[in-house]
Parts: C-alpha cells; sequence; structure tokens
C-alpha cells in the first residue's frame, strides 16, 4: 500500500486517531473525527500538545506518556478542555510506533459513556479540586437545589467510608455530624447562601467506627442561594485541637500557680502591649486584670519610658538574651527587681517587690559613716544617701536635681574627678571639704557602651589622714634623728674597734653589729610607714620580674648557707604588679624559714605557678612547721613564726603589710614534708612582659 494510501485511510476513517510527537511535544498529525471528538478543527489541535488541552491535575496523563514512550501501550481515563472551553471526560490510548526517525505516540480518544458535559471550573474550582495525596484531606461538592453531594475518595475516608458508599445528599453527611454543632453549621451554610461569602466552619464528625474528629470545612458558592453549587474541601484537624486543647489547660494551670506566687508576672509584645498580667501586677497598677491586658505598656507606667526598662526591653527583644535589673518607681517609695526573657516576639517578665530590701539598705547608708550618690551623664544628682550628708551639713534635697559642675565649681579637684569618671574611668582619690576628708571611690555606669551616670561612695577618712601625717612624722624622727644618731655610735664604735684589743674590742664590735640591725631594722619600719601612710591611688605599682628576684635571693641565701638544701623552681620572665621592696619581702620569707629552723637537713623548696591573672609562690621547708592556732597570727607584730621562737616578729608583720599593699595575699600553709609552707599571691603583671 502506497503512502498517499495510508494518509487517505488516516484521514477518513470514522475511528478518531492522531499521531503524538514527544519532540517537539505535539500532534503532528490528527484525523477528523479525532479533532470532532475533542471539538477543535485539525490545524488549531495539529498546534498543541497534550498537556495544552489537559485540565491543572494532567499528572496522571504525564505518567501515561512516559510509560508509552518506554514501549507500554496506556489506556488511561482523563479530563481534556474541548474546543469550547469545556471539560470533556475521555479515555485516551496511547500505542508506541516507531521507524528509524524516532518513536512516537498513536493516540486514540473515545468519550466516557454517559459522562456529564460541564462548564469548565473557575480557578478556585480547580485548587479545590487537587488535594493532596496522604494527607486528610478531601473534595467536595453540593449541588443546593438537588440536594446531590458528590465526595472524592479522600473525602469519603475521612468519614471512615468505603470508595464508592456515600449516599450522596445533604442529609446524609448531616446525619454524620455532632448533634450540638449542626446548628452551628446550619446557621454558616444559610449565611454563605443569602451574601454569596466563603463558607468555612469547625465542626466535629462522626466516624462509622464511631471515632469523633474535628474537621476544618472552606468552600465557595457558584451561584446564587438555592439555585447555587458549592465547592469546598475538608480537613481532619482533630490533631491541632487537641493540641489547643492542651495548651489551653497548660495555660489555665500556669495561670493558676501564677496567681499564686507573690511575684508579678506578665508578657508584652513586640507593640509593647501587654497580652498576660496576673493578679500581683494588676494590684500594683491599681487596676483589675481585664484593664490591664491589651493595653500599651507606656499607658499605664508612662514614666517608666526613656528608662532602663524600655532599654532592658528592647535589649532582650533584640538579642534573646535575658536580663536582670532594679527599677524604682517615680514616686521614689517603690523598687521592684524585674528578670526579663524573650518570649515568641516580645518578652516574658517577673517583678519583685524589693522596697523592703531598699528601705533596709537606706537605713543602713544613712547609719554608716559613709554618702552614696550617683549623677546622671550631665552631672545631675539623682540619688544621695548616707550618715556623712549630716556630717557635711547637707541634706537630700540639697544635693537632688543640682549639677555637680556647679555645686563644686569652686573644687577644681572635685570638678576633674567628675569628668575623668564621665569619661569612663573608675578610680579612687581624695578630697578635703571644710574640715572633713574624704575618700571616694568613682564607678561609671554604662547602657550600650555609653557612660550614662556614675556612682560615687565616699568614705570620712579624716582620722586616718591624721594618722598618717603622725607616721609621717614618725618616719621623719627614725630618718632624721634615729638613723642619723646610730651613724654616729657606729663611726664612733668603729674608732673604739680600731683601737682597742682582747674583750674591749669585742664589746666595741658588739656595738658596731647593733648598729647594723637597729639601722636594718628602722630602715624597714621606715619603709612600713611610708607604705601605710601613702593613700592607695598613690601607691603606683609597675611590672616586677619575680623570677630574677626569687633565682637570686636564693643564690645568695645558698651561699651564706651551705648546710641546707635549696631546690628551686621557677620559671623565667615572670612579672607581676609590685615595687621595688619585693626583694625585701621575698628575702624575709626565704630568711625566715632558715633562721627559725634548725638548719641540719633542712630543705627549702620555692616554686612558682602561673595562672592567667594569678602568680603564686610557694616556699615550703621541711622543717617544725606552725601550729594552727598560729598560721594567722605569726604576720602580726610581736608574733614569731615556727616552733624556734626569737628575734621580734617585725619581718613577717612587714611582709604582710607590702602584699596587702600590692593588692595579694600571703599564708601559711602545712608542707607536704611536715614543715611550713608561705604561699604568696600576687597579680600578674601580663601587659609588662
Amino acid at each position: 500500500m502506497s503512502e498517499a494510501l495510508y494518509e487517505q485511510v488516516f484521514d477518513e476513517t470514522s475511528a478518531p486517531m492522531a499521531v503524538y510527537d514527544p519532540e517537539p511535544d505535539r500532534f503532528s498529525s490528527v484525523n477528523d473525527a479525532y479533532a470532532d471528538t475533542l471539538g477543535y478543527d485539525r490545524e488549531t489541535l495539529e498546534e498543541r500538545s497534550l498537556r495544552d488541552i489537559a485540565t491543572a491535575d494532567a499528572g496522571t496523563l504525564s505518567t501515561a506518556v512516559r510509560r508509552a514512550l518506554d514501549g507500554h501501550s496506556e489506556v488511561v481515563e482523563v479530563e481534556l478542555v474541548d474546543g469550547s472551553g469545556r471539560i470533556r471526560e475521555v479515555t485516551l490510548e496511547l500505542r508506541p510506533i516507531s521507524d528509524e526517525t524516532g518513536t512516537r505516540l498513536l493516540s486514540t480518544v473515545r468519550t466516557v459513556d454517559d459522562a456529564e458535559i460541564r462548564p469548565a471550573r473557575s480557578p478556585t474550582e480547580e485548587r479545590l479540586q487537587v488535594a493532596l495525596a496522604g494527607t486528610d484531606t478531601g473534595v467536595w461538592e453540593w449541588d443546593v437545589a438537588s440536594d446531590e453531594v458528590i465526595w472524592t475518595e479522600s473525602m469519603e475516608r475521612l468519614f471512615g467510608l468505603d470508595p464508592g458508599t456515600f449516599e450522596g445528599t445533604f442529609g446524609a453527611f448531616a446525619r454524620r455530624v455532632h448533634p450540638d454543632d449542626i446548628p452551628r453549621l446550619q446557621d454558616a451554610v444559610e449565611a454563605v447562601l443569602e451574601s454569596g461569602e466563603l463558607f468555612e466552619a469547625e465542626y466535629r464528625i462522626r466516624r462509622v467506627d464511631g471515632q469523633q474528629r474535628w474537621v476544618h470545612a472552606r468552600g465557595e458558592l457558584h451561584g446564587s442561594g438555592e439555585d447555587g453549587r458549592m465547592v469546598g474541601i475538608m480537613t481532619d484537624i482533630s490533631n491541632r485541637k487537641e493540641h489547643e486543647d492542651a495548651l489551653r489547660t497548660q495555660e489555665r494551670q500556669y495561670r493558676q500557680l501564677v496567681e499564686r506566687l507573690p511575684n508579678a508576672h506578665y508578657t508584652i509584645d513586640e507593640d509593647w502591649r501587654f497580652t498576660f498580667c496576673d493578679e500581683a501586677l494588676a494590684e500594683r497598677l491599681g487596676r483589675p486584670v481585664e484593664e490591664v491586658e491589651g493595653k500599651l505598656l507606656w499607658d499605664l507606667v508612662p514614666e517608666a519610658k526613656g528608662t532602663v526598662v524600655e532599654r532592658s526591653f528592647e535589649r532582650v527583644m533584640e538579642t534573646g538574651v535575658p536580663v536582670n535589673f532594679d527599677y524604682q518607681y517615680e514616686s521614689g517609695d517603690y523598687w521592684v527587681a524585674v528578670q526579663a526573657y524573650p518570649y515568641d516576639d516580645g518578652i516574658a517578665a517577673v517583678s519583685t517587690d524589693i522596697s523592703d530590701r531598699e528601705e533596709a539598705l537606706r537605713r543602713i547608708l544613712d547609719a554608716v559613716p559613709v554618702v552614696l550618690y550617683r549623677f546622671d551623664s550631665n552631672g545631675v544628682f539623682k540619688e544621695a544617701r548616707g550618715e556623712m550628708l549630716r556630717k557635711l551639713g547637707l541634706e537630700q534635697s540639697d544635693l537632688i536635681g543640682e549639677n555637680i559642675f556647679d555645686a563644686y565649681a569652686d573644687n577644681e579637684r572635685v570638678i576633674a574627678a567628675a569628668r575623668r569618671a564621665l569619661d569612663g574611668e573608675s578610680f579612687r582619690y581624695t578630697v578635703t571639704l571644710g574640715d572633713i576628708t574624704l575618700e571616694t571611690h568613682y564607678t561609671p555606669l554604662y547602657s550600650d557602651g555609653e557612660v550614662t551616670g556614675v556612682i560615687g561612695v565616699s568614705m570620712d577618712v579624716t582620722e586616718l589622714q591624721r594618722q598618717r601625717k603622725r607616721m609621717e612624722f614618725f618616719n621623719s624622727i627614725l630618718r632624721h634623728d634615729v638613723l642619723n644618731g646610730m651613724t654616729v655610735i657606729k663611726m664612733r664604735a668603729e674608732l673604739l674597734a680600731d683601737e682597742l684589743d682582747g674583750h674591749q674590742a669585742q664589746y666595741a664590735q658588739t656595738i658596731l653589729d647593733w648598729c647594723e640591725t637597729t639601722t636594718d631594722v628602722t630602715q624597714r619600719v621606715r619603709q612600713v610607714i611610708e607604705t601605710l601612710s601613702t593613700p592607695d591611688e598613690k601607691h603606683q605599682l609597675e611590672a616586677v620580674d619575680v623570677s630574677r628576684i626569687l633565682q637570686r635571693k636564693c643564690r645568695e641565701l645558698e651561699n651564706a648557707y651551705p648546710g641546707t638544701a635549696f631546690e628551686t623552681t621557677v620559671p623565667d620572665d615572670v612579672h607581676v604588679g609590685a615595687d621595688e621592696l619585693l626583694a625585701e619581702v621575698l628575702g624575709n620569707v626565704l630568711t625566715n624559714s632558715i633562721e627559725h629552723n634548725d638548719t641540719d637537713s633542712l630543705r627549702v623548696e620555692t616554686t612558682v605557678d602561673v595562672d592567667p591573672e594569678t602568680v603564686r609562690i610557694r616556699i615550703a621547708d621541711n622543717g617544725q612547721g606552725i601550729d594552727d592556732d598560729r598560721k594567722e597570727s605569726v604576720f602580726h607584730r610581736g608574733e614569731t613564726s615556727h616552733a624556734k621562737e626569737s628575734g621580734s616578729g617585725f619581718g613577717l608583720f612587714f611582709v604582710d603589710v607590702m602584699i596587702e599593699k600590692y593588692g595579694g595575699e600571703v599564708r601559711v600553709e602545712d608542707s607536704d614534708a611536715g614543715g611550713a609552707c608561705f604561699v604568696i599571691e600576687l597579680s600578674r603583671a601580663s601587659a609588662f612582659e
């Protein structure tokens, strides 16, 4: 048979036939019967693909095309859009045919027997028709006039029905709705039929197996009222309802719990609106709970805006990091401690009344010889308390609201110190106001990296200043009178020692030895007096190489006491914060271990441990040790260490005074060898290493 005859048979046969070419994805040949079945002319259809005339749900058709191209004949029922735009249910047969140019598909088509030809769905209907496979969602359709109800298989599964067993009426559906929910459902349906608005409702259904489930139904009315048709979906929301019920139960239990707590609990959203408030907070605000919830924080507590409350809450919302802060209400007689935590997009806060605690603190401050005050970044006093106010002839009202730069404009020392503190420096300084000398410690307050104010604590050190002056006077006596006198005695004793012999020469030498001892002790006393009389802010520390000092002192003692074993484990280049007297301090401790023990078989071990911030020096011996009840008193004036008692005990008193000035600590422990171990802790001067 010729090719022309084949074409004539293809064109004139009454069987609907078409050739579908997967590349370029369109019909390459269509006969009149095929085109008429689908309501197209041949030319129009031959320019289209199967996907062009398929409905939105083309998954089944695409699968059939792929399988046919793999060599399988496929028969599939699909919905196609005909030439008039109406949806037609057809049976489509696809057979693979191959030649030297490749594989194409021979397609035949026939309409489904008794199939309804219905108008094309709107986009909304198409979306409703697509129920996700594997989800608890069904699609339904209700013809209001005929009362016919159509359910998909997934819809029937929601009610526990076998496919195709639903009776197909609104009454059959209503019988499966919980009786208590029918009135609400009927009201919702009537409202939609009257207004034409979107239908939406939640209600309970009863399955065939007796289970009760919650569903959410949503639909759209096409047409008007009793003549319309509703199309929609229904989703099983039982799990969500159970979760919501559990949350409501938890919320009710939580509210009952917090209502019994003495602290105030509340939550605020990102718009500063109260979303929860307990009775404790409502009572503080003088309003019932219902008048607090839903209100803006700044409407109920306007004085808190722009304060630590707003800054702290904003920080929690921005960073998600909890904060704690104290706040004093504008009245001044009410203090709260607030703990704020991130919660949803806002915060949850616990507010504890600390007014009694603050009042107790005020009473303490009012009774001790200090003054505690705070001024803001402009120098305006915001708070001032303490017994020292009375001694200075001041009342709180004399300072609060005043500017420090105006109130003390004639005192350059006060002005300079305030400026240093507002520049962010924390320090101590001494100032004299009238006949009272105050030692003041300034600490800057920060918010978001900026200095917002300064807290000052001033203590009366007038008597201490007098004692310092007395010590300076005694120091001058030691320097000019005692030391000069000892120099004269020493010179005369040296002349006598040169001229005398025998016992007289020994007596002269004894005078010289005591001159050396007295001069040495006097020098140490002077050093202690100078240290004690120097204010802390004037006592400058520097980086001192403790490694070099210990190594040198141990070598000197090893030469002086050959019968004593020295073990030294000291790393190089360890620096601490101290001054030039540190060598005397460490020398006293090392010498003490030798002079107050029998040197036979004596062993002195010196070690240094270094932490990031601390240097720990241990000087241990295997001597007779120190009793527990004397481990603290050995550093007091007049006490000596170890069991072998001798001397004045001034050396360890000197050690204790100097270590304290260095900001360190010294103590005595038992050594591993049964003797004494002196432990000295000093701040590491890592910046100078």
